[in-house]
Formats: C-alpha cells, sequence, structure tokens
C-alpha cells in the first residue's frame, strides 16, 4: 500500500489555531448582527390578504381588534396584543389555533402569521 504525500495527523497547535478562528467567527457573527438592528423606534405592521392594513407602535400596551364584519376574509375576529415590545395573538377563529399558540414575538422582521386567516404582523421599521 501506498504511503499518502501528506501526514493527517493532530499536532498540539491545531487545537489552539482552531479555537482561536471559532472564537473569532463568533465574535464576528455577533457584531454583524448588532450592527444589522433597525435604528429608532420599531412598529408592528399588519397585513391581512397581503394587503398593508395599518402599523402601530411596539411601545405602547394595547389590544386592537381586527372584526370579520370589516375584514370578510377572516373566519372570526382577530385579537392582536402589543405588550412590553411584544407582540402575540391573543384571541382567533381557526381550525387548530396554531396562531395563538405561537406565543410573543419580539425579534424584527420575524413575522405572525395566522394562515387561514390570511393574516401577518411583523416588527419593523416605520414605512415613509
Amino acid at each position: 500500500m501506498k504511503k499518502p504525500p501528506f501526514a493527517l495527523t493532530k499536532k498540539p497547535g491545531d487545537v489552539y489555531g482552531f479555537s482561536i478562528v471559532l472564537i473569532f467567527l463568533s465574535l464576528l457573527l455577533v457584531y454583524i448582527n448588532l450592527l444589522n438592528r433597525p435604528s429608532g423606534d420599531l412598529y408592528v405592521s399588519v397585513y391581512i390578504e397581503n394587503n398593508y392594513i395599518n402599523q402601530y407602535s411596539l411601545y405602547q400596551n394595547q389590544s386592537i381588534t381586527f372584526q370579520q364584519a370589516e375584514y370578510p376574509v377572516l373566519l372570526g375576529d382577530i385579537i392582536l396584543a402589543i405588550e412590553d415590545e411584544k407582540i402575540r395573538i391573543e384571541q382567533e377563529t381557526s381550525p387548530l389555533n396554531i396562531c395563538s399558540e405561537q406565543g410573543w414575538i419580539n425579534t424584527p422582521g420575524m413575522p405572525l402569521i395566522c394562515a387561514p386567516n390570511y393574516f401577518m404582523a411583523v416588527i419593523e421599521a416605520p414605512k415613509i
């Protein structure tokens, strides 16, 4: 059997070198994540059937009701709760109630989706 042209043996410096590179990449990822945070006030934008409805301040605790009478595509009334800079679907009507079981969301850009009702709420920067 032929001997390979290089040896795959672990040397003492390999572990340290790999650890340093891994730590550097982790810190770089955290730094990039901090730079990409939206600046200024954040708002909750609401969409029904992919149409922009309104935006609400994320810093004012409130419950907003979207009524089926006003939006016929909804299966029932939807109550969106905004508390302590987080949002959630407090009450809704759907076959499995997955919308209200999603819980609280506080990450900008992450949508809160209620597919059977064609309802979506997203935390984002204000619309101009």
